[in-house]
């Protein structure tokens, strides 16, 4: 079992008592609302509120009683909030979901996580659209309340912004040389693609998003890329090392092609660097050895 479900459960049990009632922290649906909106603005008040919030599908709307949910509804349900966590609000919004048994029957939960960058509001719009909990309800955030998010946003770092769009598992694995970030580390490599995948994320290589893909870090993409001109932005950071050809340069030059991450490309950038310098033999303990200079 997840390890938020336990706390979502409580909640739904306080939320379902003697005298149903919605709570800040927890909002229960018979199912999925068509308004898309309307879900966008839940999705941005869960996210403002600290700790999160919890979506339980499969709950009576004029009883309170949980009546159960099938997977196909279910898997649909998650999907089309995977799609509006990506596109509807701003920034990205993570979720995490997973179908429990509440009271004999089956219960759908949805947790959507704290953002760490706030005020979260509707995409293609100010953060004057920001929106919160309060009462039980989801409502338009006031300036006051704008404020107060922001001043307890996270400032995003620049190694943690998204260098991609989403990409699945062969993908990321073509984009990324992983075995040599390995062989680096001197690790042996995981036998399964999702180890490997598990692993990137937790280097915050990768971001996972929801069961649906990954995003690669611009600290993922600088560190590891096959080929940073595959990264739009990052192109111009590859390393670039010239020598010329007397004091000026106007005469020929040798020109190393960095094109991958600095991490995986590093021994190759010295070995580049050590052939350009003069170098001479010498020997020692019967051995020939060459030294630069």
């Amino acid at each position: 079992m997840k390890a938020w479900v336990n706390k979502a459960k409580e909640y739904l049990a306080h939320s379902l008592g003697k005298v149903p009632q919605e709570l800040n922290e927890l909002d229960w649906k018979e199912n999925l609302s068509p308004k898309n909106d309307k879900l966008c603005q839940h999705i941005c008040a869960f996210s403002n509120l600290p700790g999160g919030g919890y979506l339980v599908f499969g709950v009576e709307d004029k009883t309170a009683k949980p009546k159960g949910i099938e997977k196909k509804e279910a898997d649909s349900i998650v999907e089309k909030l995977s799609s509006l966590c990506r596109d509807g609000v701003d920034p990205l919004v993570s979720i995490d979901h997973s179908i429990e048994e509440y009271e004999g029957v089956q219960l759908l939960f949805i947790h959507i996580k704290e953002s760490a960058v706030k005020p979260v509001h509707l995409a293609h719009k100010t953060i004057e659209h920001s929106f919160i909990r309060s009462g039980g309800t989801t409502r338009k955030a006031s300036r006051q309340e704008i404020g107060g998010l922001m001043l307890n946003s996270k400032v995003p770092v620049f190694e943690e912004l998204h260098a991609s769009t989403l990409k699945n598992q062969i993908e990321v694995m073509t984009l990324l040389d992983y075995a040599t970030i390995y062989r680096l580390l001197k690790v042996p490599i995981p036998s399964t693609g999702e180890e490997i995948m598990k692993w990137l994320s937790g280097e915050k290589m990768t971001v996972e998003v929801d069961g649906n893909g990954y995003y690669i870090t611009n600290f993922g993409a600088l560190a590891a890329a096959q080929n940073l001109n595959e990264f739009d932005g990052l192109a111009r950071k590859s390393i670039r090392v010239i020598k010329y050809e007397g004091k000026n340069k106007s005469g020929g030059s040798k020109e190393y092609p960095g094109s991958k991450g600095y991490a995986i490309g590093f021994e190759g950038l010295i070995q580049f660097v050590k052939s350009l310098l003069p170098g001479s033999e010498v020997i020692k303990h019967a051995l020939r050895e060459e030294t630069s200079v």
